[in-house]
């Protein structure tokens, strides 16, 4: 039988790092017992700041960067702890404050000297894609005032989340806020990162990207309505597409003048900047041959598999512990995710006592199920059960979510959604959080 190996060891990071050019790692302060952490396939030039991240991996730095480190007179960064941890450049040293501990002093003025591109990569610890920007160019032009308000009149939406910072929101900020609390609603994975809301106040939809891993550019924009379910629909893999179907949508029961101009001027700006106005695209079509596992909220997981490595289906019958020949099919994914509500249902709401034990025994039963095929590598089981545990929506599930989700993202390499998934819960997830000074930063 093959042995089995973890993910993390049949990366390419060990080969990336075994070349003939000579690189020097330089030693950290660190807790007892980390000398033998495994090095961080993005090497030096990885942008995650997260404490968790950068005392679980190791970060070696180039004699390049060595050098430019030793020209700054202000630190020090050979012996960086892990509270403060170095970054990979001079130009990036403000994220050390950003990342650091919460007691430590911020500098929101240094946060405010930075570029656009750089300031958001720093707060959200995330890559953005060009057509956000471009997006935000688009309605400069339109509304150079206020651009964040171009689409109120016409579509009743408002831009927020990474585009108040566009916007100088930081400059109104008595203290670093917690960014991604920022308009997380109800069903709102850590996948997903909310730009656009209603104004509405009778509703919750709201529009976001979805990236399956913090380190990757989103794949696609989606738009879900809390206040009715769970259902997330996705409209485009760029913010003019998602705007463009929301507001030809419209568009058939209004005939305003303004609104049809405005559609114009959207397609010809597109057009101009190469951007796809289709819901569906080669890069959606891609991802979803990629995806593991249908789930409640019907955009689906991925998760990288290896040799048959990575992940297996949820077992829901106790004769069934390793379903890996139905993997393929869809059927199945139907059923599993039908009797895995049927189990919950028993579980938060049966009036029954007898009832609702046995379903808490068949979700421990998952659960026991998850530690074995945590062992064997195949960490997308728990990230589906958490999910979908967190996607149906009772308070009641939230201490088995924190068993599972926050492990499984650690074990994926996703650990700052395990730190997203863990604020939303401890925040009380049905209060959504609107002013940036509401959410200061967790200790």
């Amino acid at each position: 039988m093959t042995e089995r190996k973890r993910l993390s060891d049949t990366d390419e990071s060990s080969a990336k790092y075994n070349t003939t050019k000579k690189i020097k790692l330089i030693q950290t302060t660190l807790p007892v017992g980390t000398s033998k952490r495994p090095i961080c396939k993005y090497g030096a030039s990885c942008y995650r700041k997260h404490p968790d991240h950068l005392r679980d991996y190791q970060h070696p730095k180039t004699n390049q960067q060595e050098k430019e480190q030793e020209e700054d007179d202000d630190e020090d960064f050979s012996t960086t702890s892990v509270s403060e941890p170095s970054t990979s450049t001079k130009e990036a040293s403000p994220a050390k404050q950003i990342t650091a501990s919460s007691n430590s002093t911020i500098s929101l003025m240094e946060l405010a000297e930075l570029s656009e591109e750089k300031l958001l990569r720093h707060l959200y610890q995330m890559k953005f894609p060009s057509d956000l920007h471009e997006f935000w160019n688009f309605c400069s032009d339109l509304k150079k005032t206020n651009p964040r308000e171009v689409l109120t009149n016409l579509l009743n939406l408002e831009l927020v989340g990474p585009f108040e910072i566009l916007d100088g929101a930081l400059n109104t900020c008595k203290t670093l806020p917690n960014i991604h609390l920022h308009y997380r609603y109800y069903y709102d994975t850590p996948e997903f990162m909310t730009v656009i809301r209603t104004l509405d106040k009778r509703s919750q939809f709201h529009i976001g990207y979805y990236r399956d891993s913090p380190d990757e550019l989103p794949v696609f924009l989606a738009s879900n309505d809390s206040s009715v379910n769970n259902h997330f629909k996705i409209c485009g893999d760029n913010i003019f597409a998602a705007v463009h179907s929301y507001a030809r949508h419209h568009l058939k029961s209004s005939d305003k003048s303004d609104l049809k101009t405005f559609v114009s001027d959207l397609e010809s700006y597109a057009k101009k900047h190469k951007f796809s106005l289709d819901e569906t695209t080669p890069t959606i079509t891609a991802r979803k041959k990629k995806v593991n596992c249908t789930l409640l909220n019907s955009l689906g997981m991925v998760v990288p598999c290896e040799n048959d490595i990575g992940y297996r289906p949820v077992p829901f019958t106790k004769g069934d512990k390793h379903p890996k020949l139905l993997y393929f099919s869809n059927i199945f994914c139907l059923l599993i995710l039908d009797q895995f509500k049927k189990v919950c249902d028993k579980f938060c709401n049966d009036a029954s006592e007898g009832q609702r034990q046995k379903a808490e025994d068949d979700l421990q039963h998952v659960i026991t199920c998850i530690q074995f095929a945590n062992d064997e590598c195949d960490y997308g089981e728990g990230l589906e059960f958490g999910l979908n545990l967190f996607l149906y929506g009772s308070s009641k599930l939230h201490s088995r979510i924190l068993t599972l989700l926050p492990l499984a993202y650690k074990l994926l390499h996703r650990d700052l959604y395990g730190q997203i998934i863990t604020d939303h819960l401890a925040s009380g997830r049905s209060n959504l959080i609107e002013d940036l000074n509401e959410i200061t930063k967790n200790s």
